[in-house]
């Protein structure tokens, strides 16, 4: 066959080089990538908790027609009660109620419900409603003969070469309008290439309000970094809710503190003296003298001083008038009689 050059690698068998060999770089990302797809389409068709296929038919009051639909092809919303964690997987809401309800009656996770530790509660999972739609081939599946697609590019999603994301839209507290129900029902599902085409703001009339970080990236790959990425950004999430939630609990108890302050020194602080008014008599005649202003000690010390003055033994007690200077036999006459 007119033989091989032996200093030229490339040909040797086994030589690790050649691109027909299992260990070439090109080999090995082709492989990665087929790994990948496979488990996205396996994340995109089966619960996580459970491992049952998902049901992915469609609603039954649009099926089959483009009432309910967005768009061309008789595409409809899928039926099933769906739900995505914020690593990209997929749950029925009743066993990921289940698995909940289960962690809380045992005080822990313990990898026995199937649910990782990034999903606290029923706040960290989004309802996922895919656009679904005829599949070109006769062959349904779960799926009853619809595929899901972007409603936008008409791309299969369910395949697992597409990447997708789900729209998490923004929570309102002001009222609800038929407008807001009307988008809640509408498919949320899009692929990269729609949302990179229309931008986020020329989805928002449609599909928002919401913001780029809340949409949740469906079986996001393992090569090439961007599960670890994920799940970076949403634990760094996680601790600054966390942080944000002990200021505002901080900032209340210091507000409520403040507002005890001038209570508690309005309390303390020592209640004001009552002035009383006493009017006096004039010696010369029977009319009322001049108003004066007195405080309540004044009047309570005059009072007592009223009071010894009027009783001779508090006179003594507490006469405050220097004492008579006695002479020597009246000394002896009270000595005689204490005495006695």
């Amino acid at each position: 066959d007119g033989g091989t050059i032996s200093s030229n690698r490339t040909y040797l068998r086994g030589a690790g080089k050649a691109c027909h060999t299992a260990d070439h770089p090109s080999n090995v990302l082709k492989r990665s990538k087929l790994e990948d797809a496979e488990r996205a389409r396996l994340v995109l068709s089966t619960c996580a908790v459970s491992g049952a296929v998902l049901d992915l038919s469609p609603a039954k009051k649009n099926r089959g027609g483009g009432d309910g639909g967005d768009g061309g092809g008789g595409g409809s919303v899928s039926g099933a009660d769906i739900v995505a964690c914020p690593h990209g997987k997929l749950y029925r809401r009743e066993r990921v109620l289940e698995a909940l309800l289960r962690r809380s009656q045992t005080g822990g996770d313990g990898g026995k419900t199937g649910l990782g530790s990034h999903i606290r509660g029923m706040k960290d999972l989004h309802p996922v409603r895919f656009h679904m739609m005829r599949s070109s081939s006769s062959q349904g599946g779960a799926g009853g003969g619809y595929v899901a697609a972007c409603p936008i590019t008409g791309s299969e999603i369910a395949s697992g070469n597409v990447p997708c994301f789900v729209i998490v839209r923004t929570k309102s507290k002001d009222t609800r309008t038929p407008e807001d129900d009307e988008v809640g029902c509408n498919p949320n599902v899009l692929s990269e290439r729609a949302v990179k085409e229309m931008g986020v703001k020329g989805l928002q009339a449609e599909y928002g309000p919401f913001e780029e970080k809340d949409m949740i990236r469906l079986a996001p790959p393992r090569a090439g970094g961007v599960f670890e990425e994920i799940q970076r950004k949403w634990e760094t999430r996680i601790e600054e809710e966390r942080i944000s939630k002990l200021k505002k609990k901080k900032d209340k108890k210091r507000k409520r503190g403040v507002d005890e302050n001038p209570k508690k020194i309005h309390h303390s602080s020592p209640a004001p003296v009552k002035r009383l008014e006493v009017r006096t008599s004039k010696s010369s005649g029977g009319g009322a003298g001049p108003v004066t202003k007195k405080t309540a000690v004044e009047e309570a010390r005059s009072a007592v001083q009223s009071a010894v003055a009027q009783n001779p033994v508090l006179s003594n007690l507490f006469g405050a008038g220097k004492k008579k200077q006695q002479s020597e036999k009246e000394k002896r006459d009270a000595l005689f009689t204490r005495n006695c």
